[in-house]
């Protein structure tokens, strides 16, 4: 009960936004949805868990494969979110970053952005310490779509059909959530890093209102846009079908 009570006030703040390893998000607000890909290292889902148009392996895209890195890592309460943006930087949105994040499109070796996160031994190391520093495949992922232009780009299309926590939510919240929500300092006093967390938040209502801005929740992710239509819908169907930890 202490606990349901707690989430009823404190998970206003639930679902911050928070990625580890990248994953792929893509966003279509016309109807479209999105295709995760595997993009190496521990996370991501494998591409043929879904139908539809494919992204291309040989490109980074912003909205798949950026933006969670930096809304996990960057956009968050007193560094680069809106409300904070320290030394004038914010992260949360592609207008923002190519803005206010010196990005120069094509030249990663020249871009603030790139040197920050791999001055390794340096003072001026993002994220700072103790936050741990981004990881090698999230670092090159970062080269490649400077490298690439630097678009704000995508690739679309979704499939509800065979929802699993394993190969659908669970990446959703590890790349979106457990970068706030873990054991150490959780936002909110919420951690979520498992199933029983998961469907604990899913049961009482919470992660749905969280996503979605209603109840009386704040829309979650916090400081950034809200979730694609299509990862909304994905954990929605999984609710719908009782939350099983399949």
């Amino acid at each position: 009960m202490k606990r349901s009570l707690f989430l009823l006030s404190g998970g206003l703040f639930f679902l911050a936004a928070c990625v580890h390893d990248p994953f792929a998000v893509i966003i279509d607000d016309t109807g479209g949805g999105t295709l995760p890909i595997d993009t190496g290292g521990t996370g991501g889902i494998d591409t043929t868990f879904y139908t539809g148009i494919p992204c291309d392996p040989d490109t980074v895209y912003f909205q798949n494969d950026i933006l969670p890195i930096l809304v996990s890592n960057c956009a968050i309460e007193g560094c680069h979110d809106v409300a904070s943006h320290e030394e004038g930087i914010i992260l949360s949105t592609y207008d923002y970053v190519m803005s206010t994040g010196t990005v120069h499109a094509g030249h990663p070796n020249s871009s603030e952005m790139y040197e920050k996160i791999t001055d390794f031994g340096d003072d001026d190391l993002m994220p700072p310490p103790p936050a741990p520093p981004l990881s090698s495949d999230e670092i090159a992922l970062i080269y490649t779509w400077i490298d690439q232009g630097a678009l704000d780009n995508y690739c679309s299309d979704c499939d509800t059909s065979s929802v699993t926590f394993s190969e659908t939510v669970w990446p959703i919240v590890d790349a979106y959530c457990t970068g706030c929500h873990d054991a150490t300092l959780p936002s909110a006093g919420l951690s979520l890093l498992n199933y029983d967390d998961v469907a604990f938040v899913a049961e009482n209502g919470s992660l749905m209102s969280s996503l979605n801005g209603s109840d009386g929740y704040v829309l979650m992710p916090s400081g950034s846009s809200a979730l694609p239509d299509c990862l909304i819908d994905l954990i929605q169907t999984w609710v719908d079908d009782g939350y099983p930890d399949n």
